[in-house]
């Protein structure tokens, strides 16, 4: 075990735990100390990881006055809980993968920084940074990057921003996907809200099935992530219209999911868009319409810019343009085939080692 002592900060989405997870079981794989800093939120994505988790208290301003008292007290608690655990681990290497949950234990490593006992690395998901990062950016070491371009990152930073893709799970491996696509055989769609929410996805969709022709229904597989309080709802719909369906709260096999199905219909997270990625599934992309500077909406432009994806925004799901865009998705065999060679040409970069060897090489 190599005598280095490392940290991650993460939480509240699987869209900033997971990255973490990833990265931090790789770190272990080649004998780093490894600990992993979540909140409560955080700690549902985190069960395959490696090392030692740690939960820490956290809070967002966002709610009424009362909520905003409660949230002083939760940072507080939360940064002696960082003050404890830092001084005590004192880690060479502290990396942030975003969320307000990592502000605390940033902030305590800035004050390692100071005493030239940490370095500090962030980690940025998306394509437009996010607020905790954003804060940490003139202090840190290492600015790493999923996308290619961050929209709201300063020139002044061009010396420290490298961009590396997002951290996979390396024991994980997609095959290339064929182009040999069956015509008239059934299709497996799969309905994707991810962590941030699927009701208004799901109900969205519905809207478009529903308007497809009835000898349509036969045709069709549909897999749905779908919330417990709305199960009932999607099962009776689905039911009624003869359509062949699977209802799940949460995938834990995605990868799997995602190479037996034939296109999705997804949020666009930094994670999904990955996912979209290494699987080269056609997909019909509808953004969090309220995600922070609206970075799910450029999540999706960078494939559909490359013509490896569709858009459509959820204000138009009850539109005449969504129904004929997944109609032609679900009819026009060569669009898909396209959308596919789009995607194969993207390249995918192994973030977990380019990270490791900028920090320690």
């Amino acid at each position: 075990m190599k005598s280095d002592y490392l940290v991650l900060f993460a939480g509240g989405t699987g869209g900033h735990v997971i990255p973490a997870v990833n990265y931090g079981n790789y770190l272990i794989d080649c004998d780093y100390n490894c600990t992993l800093f979540l909140d409560k939120r955080g700690l549902k994505y985190a069960s395959q990881f490696k090392g030692r988790v740690l939960c820490i208290s956290s809070a967002h301003f966002s709610g009424n006055t009362l909520y905003k008292l409660k949230s002083i007290f939760h940072l507080l608690y939360g940064l002696i809980q960082s003050f404890y655990y830092l001084f005590k681990i004192k880690p060479s290497h502290c990396f942030g993968f975003g969320s307000y949950a990592s502000f605390t234990p940033l902030a305590v490593a800035l004050v390692l920084k100071a005493l030239r006992m940490t370095k500090i690395h962030l980690h940025e998901q998306n394509s437009i940074i996010g607020k905790v990062n954003l804060l940490f950016a003139p202090f840190s070491n290492n600015i790493f990057i999923n996308f290619d371009n961050i929209i709201n990152l300063k020139s002044r930073y061009a010396k420290k921003i490298y961009h590396v893709g997002l951290p996979n799970n390396n024991k994980i491996f997609f095959k290339k996907r064929s182009i040999n696509i069956v015509k008239d055989k059934k299709l497996k769609i799969l309905i994707f809200g991810g962590s941030q929410g699927s009701l208004n996805l799901n109900d969205g969709f519905l809207k478009i099935i529903k308007k497809l022709p009835g000898n349509y229904y036969k045709k069709l597989s549909i897999l749905m992530q779908c919330p417990n309080k709305q199960a009932n709802k999607i099962k009776n719909e689905l039911k009624d219209l003869g359509i062949e369906y699977e209802l799940n709260n949460f995938f834990y096999n995605i990868f799997k999911i995602l190479d037996s199905s034939d296109f999705v219909v997804a949020r666009s997270g930094a994670g999904t868009i990955n996912d979209i990625i290494q699987s080269q599934i056609p997909s019909i992309l509808i953004p969090l319409p309220h995600s922070i500077y609206n970075h799910q909406y450029i999540n999706a432009k960078y494939l559909t810019d490359k013509k490896a994806a569709q858009l459509v925004e959820e204000k138009d799901l009850g539109s005449d343009s969504a129904y004929f865009t997944f109609k032609k998705l679900f009819d026009n065999v060569d669009q898909r085939i396209s959308i596919i060679k789009n995607l194969q040409q993207i390249k995918i970069l192994d973030a977990n080692k380019l990270m490791l060897n900028k920090v320690f090489k």
